[in-house]
């Protein structure tokens, strides 16, 4: 094998180069038609895409600005409504405190009513307590006599 330049690059080498250096440029002009209708199907496409959101962004615009118009006006109405919903707050509170107070005598009223008849029923079972309590001695003590009086008779 022969070589020049030093010994760095063989003529072998160099053939194979310069063949694959034809191949390219071979390639490159023979598919530079299909490359360049590939290239303005797809800017077409992409300008398609393009008006598309132009029109998407128009609209959003227009319905922005009609928004906007819509409320127009509002501006004193809305502060007004400020104004009345403040002062009806106003009142309110106060009226909140009063009923809770109001709420708080009510039940401390009821819970007095039920310790008063919780008492009352505990009075009503003391005495029947005592009532069965008293049944049950003069039972008891009817039996006792009973008994002795049988005793008696039977000696």
């Amino acid at each position: 094998m022969g070589s020049r330049n030093g010994g760095l690059v063989s003529d072998d080498t160099r053939d194979r180069i310069s063949r694959l250096r034809g191949a390219l440029a071979w390639n490159i002009s023979t598919e530079y038609d299909q490359r360049l209708t590939d290239a303005y199907k797809h800017l077409a496409d992409l300008n398609e895409e393009v008006d598309r959101m132009k029109k998407q962004y128009n609209a959003f615009v227009r319905t922005r600005q009609a928004a906007t118009q819509s409320y127009e006006g509002y501006d004193e109405k809305i502060r007004d409504q400020r104004t009345l919903i403040a002062s009806a707050q106003e009142k309110v509170k106060p009226l909140t405190l009063r009923q809770g107070s109001m709420l708080e005598t009510m039940a401390v009223n009821e819970l007095t009513k039920r310790r008063e008849r919780l008492e009352q029923y505990r009075i009503t079972a003391r005495y029947a307590i005592a009532d069965s309590y008293d049944r049950a001695s003069r039972a008891q003590a009817e039996k006792s006599v009973g008994n002795q009086t049988e005793k008696s008779v039977v000696k």
